[in-house]
């Protein structure tokens, strides 16, 4: 089941995502990510259009990240 402040926080990480340059989504790819990206030749859901690939690659690893991310009490 889904808990508000999850649902929050992964439309805030798409919304910063979309307000990205591609250049910027790139550089913000971990180096395990990015070699994911590299190696994209296309799928039914984006395509060929590696931006977008890329773009829900990033908004999984910055959700994970938010994830990973202790909380206030360790």
């Amino acid at each position: 089941m889904s808990h508000f402040s999850n649902d929050y926080m992964i439309d805030n990480i798409i919304s910063d995502v979309a307000d990205m340059d591609k250049v910027k989504v790139m550089s913000n790819l971990n180096a395990d990510n990015l070699k994911k990206v590299a190696g994209f030749t296309g799928d039914k859901d984006h395509g060929a259009n590696i931006v977008d690939y890329a773009r829900d690659v990033l908004i999984d690893q910055m959700y994970g990240d938010w994830l990973d991310m202790p909380g206030p009490h360790g």
